[in-house]
C-alpha cells in the first residue's frame, strides 16, 4: 500500500513539473528565450489590433518611401545615417553606446519596450538591427518575417507619422561576446577550433568576383575568403517569398555545411551587414552556442596582408 502511494506521488510530481515547465515556456517575458525571434504578419496584426504596446521600427534607405506608406505606428531609421558608426564610413560598424542611447531615446524606447523591426530588403537590415539591440542588452525584440513586402500583401498601410514621447534610454549591459574582432577570427583560423560562416554570394566567396562594401560599392584589394570558412550565402536562408525557411530546413543546411552547434561560430561578409542574417539564424533561430559577428569583416581582412583563399571552379 505504501509503495503504491509512493509511486502515485512520484508520478504526480513528474506531471506537475512537466506542467510547470510547459507553463513557463508559454509565458514570454523580457530576456526569455521563448519569445520568438520572428513574428509573423498575422501575429503582429493581431497585436496591433489588440492595442499592445509595441515599438515598431522600419529600417530603410528612403524616408520618402516610408512616408508614402508604412505599418501604422512605425518609426523610420535610415540604414546608414542612423545605425552605423560615422567614424568608419568605409565599413558597416556598429555605433557607439552614446549614439544608440540617443537614437532609442528619440524613438521613445524604454528598457521594457517590445521592439519589432522590419525592412524592405529581405530582412538584411532588420537582422542587423536585431543584433545591434542584442549587443546593447535589449533582448525584447523581434524581426517581422518577410518584412514590409509580406505585410503590404495582406495588411493596411498608412502615411500618418506616429507621435513620439522622448525617453532617456540608458544601456546597462553590453554583450561584447556577440561581436568578434580580428584577433578572435585569427584564433579560429590558426587553431581550426570553431566555424567561420561567409554569408556572401558564392562568386565572391570563391574569388571569381571581388567583394565590395555594400553601402559604398568599394571593392576590396584581395579576392577570395578567409581560410577555413564555410560559404552559406545570406539568400539561402530565405524562401522565395522573402520569409525565413523552416528551422528544420535551416538545421539541415547548416548540418550539411559541417557547422557545429556548440560553436564557436563567427559570421562575416563584406562589411558586417549581410553577416547579420546568418548570425540571426545560427544564434536566434537554431540556438547555436557562442555565435558572434565579425563586424569589420572583409572590409578589414581583405584589405590587409592576411591570408585569403580562392576556390574558382575549373572549366
Amino acid at each position: 500500500m505504501k509503495h503504491g502511494i509512493f509511486v502515485a506521488f512520484v508520478y504526480l510530481a513528474i506531471d506537475l513539473s512537466i506542467f510547470s515547465a510547459a507553463w513557463a515556456q508559454s509565458v514570454p517575458k523580457r530576456g526569455d528565450s521563448q519569445l520568438s525571434p520572428l513574428i509573423s504578419v498575422s501575429a503582429l496584426a493581431e497585436k496591433i489590433e489588440a492595442g499592445d504596446e509595441i515599438c515598431l521600427i522600419e529600417i530603410g534607405d528612403k524616408r520618402e518611401r516610408y512616408e508614402q506608406g508604412h505599418i501604422k505606428g512605425a518609426h523610420f531609421l535610415h540604414w546608414v545615417d542612423d545605425i552605423i558608426d560615422p567614424r568608419h564610413s568605409d565599413r558597416y560598424n556598429i555605433p557607439d553606446q552614446a549614439s544608440i542611447e540617443a537614437l532609442l531615446s528619440k524613438l521613445g524606447v524604454t528598457k521594457d519596450s517590445h521592439i519589432v523591426v522590419y525592412d524592405r530588403f529581405a530582412n538584411r537590415l532588420s537582422t542587423r538591427m536585431y543584433w545591434t539591440l542584442n549587443f546593447f542588452g535589449h533582448d525584447t525584440v523581434q524581426v517581422l518575417d518577410g518584412g514590409f513586402p509580406s505585410w503590404s500583401n495582406s495588411q493596411v498601410i498608412t502615411g500618418v507619422l506616429p507621435m513620439v514621447e522622448r525617453t532617456n534610454y540608458k544601456v546597462t549591459t553590453v554583450q561584447q561576446d556577440l561581436r568578434a574582432n580580428v584577433q578572435r577570427v585569427e584564433k579560429v583560423v590558426q587553431s581550426s577550433s570553431g566555424t567561420l560562416i561567409d554569408g556572401r554570394p558564392v562568386k565572391q566567396y570563391t574569388g571569381e568576383e571581388p567583394g565590395a562594401v555594400f553601402h559604398t560599392s568599394k571593392s576590396h584589394q584581395n579576392k577570395g575568403h578567409i581560410p577555413g570558412a564555410v560559404n552559406i550565402p545570406w539568400k539561402n536562408h530565405l524562401k522565395k517569398d522573402g520569409t525565413f525557411k523552416s528551422v528544420a530546413e535551416l538545421k539541415e543546411m547548416y548540418r550539411a555545411g559541417g557547422i557545429d552547434s556548440d560553436g564557436p561560430i563567427i559570421t562575416y561578409c563584406n562589411e558586417g551587414l549581410h553577416a547579420a542574417l546568418p548570425w540571426f539564424v545560427a544564434s536566434a533561430l537554431l540556438k547555436c552556442k557562442n555565435v558572434s559577428l565579425y563586424d569589420d569583416s572583409m572590409a578589414e581582412w581583405a584589405n590587409s596582408d592576411r591570408p585569403v583563399l580562392m576556390a574558382i571552379p575549373e572549366d
